[in-house]
C-alpha cells in the first residue's frame, strides 16, 4: 500500500511540475521579450541642436532643463568645435580651415528612459524641446519607433490569446493530476466518513498532502528553470542581465504560489465530491 501510495505522489508531483514548468517557462518568455522592447526602445536617441548665435547663457538654461527632464535618462553635451574635430579626423581633411568658420551647431544628445520613448510621449516631449530659449531643432528615430510600435501590436494579440490558452490548460491538467490522485483513495474517504470522522478531519490530511505536493512542484520546477537559465547565460550573458536576483525569487514564489493554490483548491473539490457521493458512485 505505500508502494502504491509513493507511486501515486510521485505520479503527481511529475505531473505538477511539468506544468508548472510550462507556466514559469511562459512567464520568462513574457518578461524577456518586455525586456527586449525596453532595450530597443531606451536604444532611441534624440539630437537637440541649438542656434549658431545662442548666447551662453541661454545655452546653459536650455542644457539644465533638458539634462534635469524625468523623461532623460542620460544627457550629454555635444561641443561644435570638438565635434568638428573629430569629423575632420574622420574626413581627412579640414573644412573649418577652408570654411573659415565651424559649420556644426552645439547640440545636446538625450537617451529617455523606457517609458517615454514611445511615439506619443515623444511627440509631446520633441514640441515642448523645440520651445526651449535657443532651440533650433529637435531630430528623434520617428520611423524606428512607428516599426516597433506596429510589430509589436501585430505580435501582441496572438501571444496573449496563446498564453491564455496555455495557462487554461495547464491550470486544467494540475486540476486534473491532483483528482486522480484523490481517486485512488476514495473508499478511504468513504470508509473515514462511514466510521464517523467528521468532513474537517477527512479533508485535513488531503489538503495538508496537496499542499506539500504543490510546494514540492513549484520548487522543482523553479530549480530546472533556473538551471536553464544558468546555461543560457553562460551561453549569452544578456539574458543573466536581464533576469536578476529580484526577478528569479519573484518567479520562483509565483511557482510555488501557484502549485500551492491549484493543489489545495483541486484536493478540497476532489474529496468534497465524494464526501457526498453515494456508494454507487465510487465505483
Amino acid at each position: 500500500m505505500k508502494g502504491a501510495s509513493f507511486t501515486t505522489a510521485l505520479t503527481t508531483a511529475v505531473g505538477l511540475t511539468l506544468t508548472l514548468l510550462l507556466l514559469g517557462t511562459l512567464v520568462v518568455i513574457a518578461f524577456l521579450g518586455k525586456q527586449w522592447e525596453s532595450s530597443i526602445r531606451s536604444a532611441a536617441r534624440v539630437q537637440v541642436y541649438f542656434m549658431r548665435d545662442i548666447d551662453a547663457g541661454t545655452l546653459q538654461y536650455a542644457q539644465e532643463a533638458l539634462r534635469t527632464d524625468a523623461a532623460v535618462s542620460v544627457a550629454r553635451f555635444l561641443d561644435a568645435e570638438t565635434a568638428s574635430r573629430q569629423l575632420e579626423a574622420e574626413l581627412g581633411e579640414s573644412f573649418v580651415d577652408f570654411l573659415g568658420y565651424v559649420p556644426l551647431p552645439e547640440a545636446m544628445d538625450l537617451t529617455l528612459n523606457a517609458a517615454h520613448s514611445n511615439l506619443d510621449s515623444l511627440h509631446v516631449l520633441a514640441q515642448m524641446w523645440s520651445d526651449l530659449p535657443g532651440v533650433a531643432e529637435v531630430v528623434w528615430p520617428e520611423a524606428l519607433l512607428q516599426s516597433l510600435d506596429h510589430g509589436i501590436r501585430s505580435v501582441t494579440s496572438p501571444l496573449l490569446m496563446v498564453a491564455g490558452l496555455f495557462l487554461i490548460v495547464s491550470v486544467l491538467l494540475m486540476n486534473n493530476t491532483i483528482r486522480l490522485s484523490i481517486f485512488s483513495k476514495r473508499f478511504i474517504i468513504k470508509t473515514m466518513q462511514l466510521v464517523g470522522a467528521k468532513p474537517r478531519s477527512i479533508r485535513a490530511p488531503f489538503l495538508w498532502s496537496g499542499v506539500a505536493l504543490g510546494m514540492i512542484s513549484g520548487l522543482l520546477a523553479f530549480a530546472i528553470i533556473t538551471g536553464l537559465l544558468s546555461g543560457f547565460k553562460t551561453m549569452a550573458g544578456d539574458l543573466g542581465i536581464a533576469l536578476n536576483l529580484p526577478v528569479v525569487l519573484a518567479l520562483g514564489g509565483l511557482l510555488i504560489s501557484m502549485g500551492v493554490v491549484v493543489a489545495w483548491g483541486a484536493t478540497w473539490f476532489s474529496v468534497n465530491r465524494f464526501l457526498r457521493a453515494d456508494d454507487d458512485g465510487l465505483h
